[in-house]
Order: structure tokens, then C-alpha cells, then sequence
């Protein structure tokens, strides 16, 4: 009887753990795979996951909004740079180029046409008001001060007043690359170390380092004036590959659960397998759009 309990004990736990992975085998001819369903924290560690063993960690998402015809912006990029080289691993930028400044323009771009905008972008860029005459960003989205849009030198204050932060979410990412079919699959894990309360959603990127084109330059530290001609561009918002502003994490937090969502994103032929990443982040899903947790992970693991 007790060998009998035993096997039973065994098989519906197997079982348990099949399901979540017979649900993205059946739909891994999809382009992107949405997230396909909660797994059971006690169950997790049965798997080659086990979130007990990820290291508590907040990372911060600041949004460098610029273009190629922005004179300011190789500065501004410049700062941001900076930062990560001293928070690493715990700030990651993401160059967003959109509105006016990163226009392609008619009929002759000439050494400026390399187009690096996006739909998420430009829906950000709208949806957020960015003013397109000063190099602006974002840091998690949250108000400093009374203002969500900060213009660079309010970047390093607002980053530092956080960065020490708890989290309240970890994050896992595991990518796999298909090279033939140029492809990723990103399985991205979710646990809430805290009840927060309200929705959240999850909004998975591709960003490109490594881009080179001609750059609008008006600081000689950084570059040559007035055009840095081999500028080369990193952290490149490639686009938001479920959506803008993403989709339903859960609509009530459970600590006691690990979330997970499964994409499988096709590569556009322009865009350079090595030296893409997939970016996602957790985000509330009201009207303010915080970011509580951030993570990056290059599509071809090192």
C-alpha cells in the first residue's frame, strides 16, 4: 500500500508538470506565444528552474528617448552609459528613438537613413509626451518630483534615490536560438515577492546593440561636431513583440505562484542574431505604467 501511494504521489506529480509543457508544444507554431498559464511555486523546483535559488535583486529600467538628428542626444546617451558602467547589472537603458528627432526624412536620407524607430516607440513617445527638443527619459516610469519625464540631468538623482530598493518581483529568463529559422524562444518566469495589489502586465523587446549610422552632434567630448559619422548605437529598441504595453501578468498577485510566458520571436533579416537581446519587464497596469522589475538576456547565450 505504501509503494502503491508512493507511485500515485509520483505520477500526478509528473503530471502536474507536463501540462505547462504540453501547452507550449502545441503552440510553438505560433509567431509569439502568450502566456500560457501559472505554475505552483512548490512545483517549480522539480524542474531545471528553481526560483529559491535566484538572488533577490531590483533592477531599473531608464528609457533614453533620442534620435539621429538630436544634437543633444550622444550626451545625454553618454550619461546613461555611464550609469550602467556604475550600477551594473542593476540599471538597464533601453535607447528608445522615436518622435521628430528620429524622423527619416524624404526624399534623400543620405547617411542618416538607418530608421531605429518602432511602433512601441512611437506609441511611448506619444502616450508619455516626450518633448522632442531636450534628450528626456524615464526612470521605472515612476514621478520624481512631480514629473514622469525627466530630462537627463535628473537621471542620476532619481536613479540613486531607488537603486537600493527591495524588489517586489524576481525575474528568470531562459532564451534558445534557432539559427536556420532565426528564431528565439524566451521563456520568461515571474514571482511576486510581495502582495501587491491591482494588475500587472509583462512586455517582452528586442533590442540590438552595434548599430552604426551617422549621428547629430553638437558636444565635441563625445564625438565629432556636428555629425558623429560612425556613431555606433546600442541598447536600440528593435519593437515590443507582444504589444506596446504588453499583456495580463494576473489581475491579483499571488505570492505563492510562479507566472510564466513562453515566446517564440521571429528576428527581422536586418537585425544581427549576436547582438540582439530579449528585454521584458513587469508594469503596473494602470494608468501610471511602473515598472517594478526589469531584465535583460542576449537572444545567443553567452
Amino acid at each position: 500500500m505504501v509503494c502503491f501511494k508512493h507511485f500515485f504521489m509520483k505520477f500526478a506529480k509528473i503530471l502536474l508538470l507536463s501540462v505547462p509543457l504540453l501547452l507550449v508544444f502545441f503552440s510553438s507554431c505560433d509567431k509569439i506565444n502568450t502566456f500560457v498559464g501559472a505554475i505552483k511555486h512548490g512545483n517549480i523546483k522539480d524542474t531545471v528552474l528553481d526560483m529559491d535559488t535566484v538572488v533577490p535583486l531590483k533592477r531599473i529600467l531608464l528609457e533614453d528617448y533620442t534620435g539621429h538628428y538630436c544634437v543633444n542626444c550622444p550626451t545625454a546617451t553618454k550619461l546613461a552609459q555611464t550609469l550602467a558602467g556604475t550600477y551594473i547589472g542593476k540599471l538597464i537603458v533601453l535607447g528608445v528613438h522615436a518622435g521628430y528627432n528620429a524622423r527619416l526624412p524624404v526624399p534623400d536620407s543620405g547617411e542618416f537613413a538607418a530608421d531605429f524607430r518602432s511602433t512601441a516607440g512611437e506609441n511611448w513617445n506619444i502616450d508619455f509626451g516626450i518633448n522632442d527638443i531636450d534628450p528626456q527619459g524615464m526612470v521605472n516610469r515612476l514621478t520624481f518630483n512631480g514629473k514622469r519625464v525627466l530630462s537627463k540631468d535628473a537621471w542620476s538623482n532619481a536613479v540613486s534615490g531607488i537603486i537600493s530598493e527591495e524588489p517586489a518581483a524576481l525575474m528568470v529568463m531562459v532564451n534558445s536560438y534557432n539559427a536556420s529559422e532565426r528564431t528565439v524562444t524566451s521563456t520568461i518566469y515571474t514571482q511576486f515577492l510581495t502582495a501587491l495589489s491591482g494588475g500587472y502586465t509583462l512586455t517582452v523587446c528586442i533590442v540590438e546593440d552595434s548599430l552604426i549610422s551617422a549621428q547629430s552632434n553638437n558636444n565635441s567630448i563625445v564625438g565629432t561636431v556636428p555629425v558623429i559619422h560612425n556613431y555606433v548605437f546600442m541598447d536600440v529598441l528593435r519593437e515590443a513583440v507582444n504589444g506596446s504595453y504588453g499583456e495580463a501578468l494576473t489581475n491579483s498577485v499571488n505570492t505563492g505562484t510562479t507566472y510564466m510566458g513562453t515566446y517564440n520571436i521571429s528576428l527581422k533579416e536586418s537585425w544581427v542574431p549576436k547582438n540582439c537581446s530579449v528585454l521584458a519587464f513587469v508594469s503596473k497596469s494602470d494608468d501610471t505604467k511602473e515598472i517594478i522589475q526589469v531584465l535583460k538576456k542576449k537572444v545567443i547565450p553567452e
